[in-house]
């Protein structure tokens, strides 16, 4: 089915609810982004009787805020909350364990193979320099069977060898060093925010219009189904928890945002 032949119909009274971190964490899969006054205009109708837009803002970030001020304007019920950088350890979060251990492994071969060039290499140099610097022949001709400047040549480019290897070392031991510190996440999760507000305004709707793929949100569909309220939700292609494919009912619709992307791209 084409796009444009694609209408999103809304018979009864419809609270609409838009996960933005979410929906805007869609658009690198996607390759479009889904525009927030577009998104207003496509569900401006009389139907709908809220249209909430959550989102975090970073304060003192101009840009964020400005984002702030034009959803505002566009006229969604704005809920918004200040964005947290949480410090997390990578070694300590369960799905990067493995990674990062993997990563110091291989960075510790990677050592261990320098220190034994390293050592050979010193090895070499003092082969070299022990050569003997001997001629054959008579004064007016000779053969030497070493030649310094190709000696010194030899010599010099593996000892600058040797000094690069072990730089590489240091910098390695350092990117270790760095792994093992906490790195800033950014953290602003509507989950508990959503739900709440879905459960508390259940009287006012029959229909739930849910922008996230979030498998967090199975819980209230599931209840609010239970309820007799008529759920869609509105997700992105590899963007969609698995929860979902457990919720077989007639009362709950899924709708890929590729089907709205003649009326929503930015």
């Amino acid at each position: 089915m084409e796009n444009k032949k694609f209408k999103l119909k809304i018979k009864k009274r419809t609270l609409l609810m838009v996960d933005w971190a979410n929906v805007f964490g869609w658009s690198k899969t996607l390759k479009w982004e889904v525009c927030p006054q577009k998104l207003y205009n496509f569900f401006d109708r009389p139907k709908i009787i809220d249209k909430r837009f959550y989102y975090g803002v970073e304060i003192g970030q101009q840009k964020s805020e400005d984002f702030k001020l034009r959803i505002e304007n566009i006229g969604f019920t704005s809920i918004f909350k200040e964005v947290k950088w949480t410090p997390v350890l990578l070694e300590g979060q369960s799905h990067f364990k493995k990674i990062v251990r993997d990563l110091f492994n291989v960075l510790d071969n990677v050592k261990n193979t320098n220190s034994d060039i390293s050592n050979k290499l010193y090895s070499l140099i003092k082969k070299i320099d022990g050569l003997p610097k001997i001629s054959i022949g008579n004064e007016k001709s000779s053969f030497s069977l070493s030649n310094e400047k190709e000696l010194k040549e030899i010599f010099d480019l593996i000892e600058e060898l040797d000094g690069d290897l072990k730089n590489l070392n240091i910098e390695i031991g350092g990117l270790q060093e760095n792994l093992k510190l906490p790195v800033k996440r950014r953290k602003c999760d509507f989950d508990v925010e959503i739900t709440r507000d879905a459960l508390n305004a259940q009287d006012s709707y029959d229909t739930l219009l849910l922008f996230s793929g979030d498998g967090d949100y199975s819980a209230l569909i599931v209840d609010l189904i239970q309820k007799g309220k008529k759920v869609i939700l509105v997700f992105a292609p590899g963007h969609k928890g698995k929860e979902y494919i457990e919720i077989e009912n007639s009362l709950f619709f899924e709708c890929s945002i590729n089907k709205l992307r003649d009326f929503l791209q930015k």
